[in-house]
């Protein structure tokens, strides 16, 4: 196991996230409302995720220019928790 992508998650998320750390190679399997990532496009067995994909920026990536249905995390100093409660404000909104 990986003690290292555990460390900084809880350095730079909080301790809460730890729990919810999912490691695997095929994310599309994955059940969630956001993936965070730095890879532009996300192949696996499910050809359409349940979740948004949110794009990390980095040097392999900051050239992309995304559709306006996409969201980008510009670093983890942006506002990454306002992009987590934007994503919980619709499902409720969608629930009603």
């Amino acid at each position: 196991m990986n003690t290292v992508w555990y460390r900084w998650v809880e350095n730079h998320l909080g301790p809460q996230f730890v729990e919810r750390i999912i490691l695997t190679r095929d994310k599309t399997m994955v059940l969630g409302d956001l993936l965070i990532d730095d890879k532009d496009t996300i192949r696996g067995q499910e050809e359409t995720p349940r979740w948004e994909h949110i794009l990390f920026t980095c040097c392999h990536n900051q050239h992309l220019a995304l559709p306006p249905t996409r969201r980008r995390l510009l670093s983890w100093s942006d506002n990454w928790r306002e992009i987590i409660d934007s994503k919980r404000g619709a499902e409720i909104v969608e629930s009603c």
